[in-house]
């Protein structure tokens, strides 16, 4: 692997920035919470968690404007979301719509699952994709679609207590998957244990179209580093391999999960988060192995002004990173970008900033094109371009 140069002794063209107007949302969504997805006709489709419902809409001009939003689930429920335990969407070639949500019911943050073939106008009866809804805890989905439109989900499970007791704040990882959307039942496959309980999985595919993993393990001496996991084969799953020796030793939630994005040759571009004893801030790394070999972590943003939640995307040779930091009074919305999958970078530019409480920056590509997804309660929704 070619050797990474440190971003801040690195001066290429600057980027430009075109921004959405800001967008008044039709309802109250839960803690800055919401998800977003370009479908293969350029459609960005949205879906707003709120109190009793989950509504869904969509724009046709990049979201400047956007639909009238109908309802996913019909009858009420109690919704729930946070930052790191999104709701998501996804819609196939085909133009099927595909919705993951989650609500308080048999267990608080149960997920359901439901999909339209309507272009969204009706969904159907929303149902539960753990086979232990009923009795154990799950959250923290992640839904994926594969180069066979199959969709797969992969969550934080409590079922197996026993096998976690020994490492505080650990949990199961889980994996289900389908292709035939009106069965209604998805086979639960144990993935992993002793999973950071707080902390998102990252998803993406590899060269192959096989789901890759990007998690926080927790070790036994109590640090809480980041792992790599792809499949194996069709039926099994590979060892975990350590990208991340920060050692962040803590007791509590870090509520900080990493992203992941693999370009077409097989790179993978990883983010995360860490405090350890090591290492502390923002992170980015890539491997071309899936962990076999790693290149050196290369520090994103100013971590005395908090930097945090990154993200990544990849399209072609093009690597795009985002994250927010805070400087006492604002917090201000960053990105930086590569145009040779990651082996130079341009300084980091700032793209905007709020004095209100703020969600997640969330990357998205279109026909070549990047876009930021950012959401602040005082200004709305924007989407906002990020240009080369």
């Amino acid at each position: 692997m070619k050797k990474i140069l440190p971003i801040y002794l690195l001066l290429l063209l600057p980027m430009s920035f075109s921004y959405a107007a800001h967008n008044n949302l039709p309802v109250k969504i839960i803690k800055n919470t919401l998800a977003v997805s370009f479908a293969p006709d350029g459609t960005l489709w949205r879906l707003l968690p709120a109190k009793d419902f989950v509504y869904l809409d969509y724009s046709k001009d990049l979201g400047k404007t956007f639909s009238l939003s109908v309802k996913v689930n019909q009858q009420a429920q109690k919704i729930s979301a946070w930052p790191e335990n999104p709701p998501a969407i996804l819609v196939t070639i085909s133009g099927r719509v595909l919705v993951l949500y989650y609500a308080d019911e048999q267990q608080k943050s149960t997920s359901y699952f439901s999909y339209s073939d309507d272009q969204g106008k009706t969904f159907s009866t929303p149902i539960l994709i753990s086979d232990h809804a009923a009795t154990d805890m799950h959250y923290m989905d992640k839904m994926l679609l594969d180069k066979m439109e199959n969709v797969h989900f992969f969550w934080h499970d409590r079922r197996d207590k026993a096998e976690n007791s020994t490492l505080s704040g650990s949990i199961s990882l889980y994996h289900a998957q389908t292709n035939s959307m009106g069965s209604g039942e998805f086979k639960n496959e144990l993935i992993t244990h002793s999973v950071c309980s707080c902390c998102r999985t990252a998803i993406s595919l590899s060269a192959q179209g096989d789901p890759v993993l990007l998690l926080r393990k927790a070790f036994p001496d109590g640090a809480r580093d980041h792992v790599l996991l792809s499949k194996k084969s069709a039926t099994e799953w590979g060892n975990v391999k350590r990208i991340s020796d920060d050692h962040w030793v803590i007791d509590a939630c870090p509520e900080h999960g990493p992203a992941l994005a693999i370009d077409k040759l097989g790179r993978s571009h990883m983010t995360w988060f860490s405090l350890g004893d090591k290492r502390q801030g923002i992170f980015y790394a890539q491997t071309d192995d899936y962990a076999e070999s790693i290149s050196k972590p290369i520090p994103l943003g100013n971590s005395e002004f908090l930097a945090s939640h990154p993200d990544v995307i990849v399209t072609g040779q093009r690597v795009v990173l985002a994250w927010t930091e805070y400087n006492g009074s604002e917090t201000i919305l960053y990105s930086q970008q590569s145009d040779n999958r990651g082996e130079l970078w341009q300084l980091a530019k700032k793209i905007v900033t709020s004095t209100d409480s703020v969600g997640y920056p969330k990357l998205l590509s279109h026909n070549g094109g990047v876009f930021i997804s950012w959401i602040t309660k005082k200004e709305g929704h924007q989407i906002i371009e990020v240009k080369q």
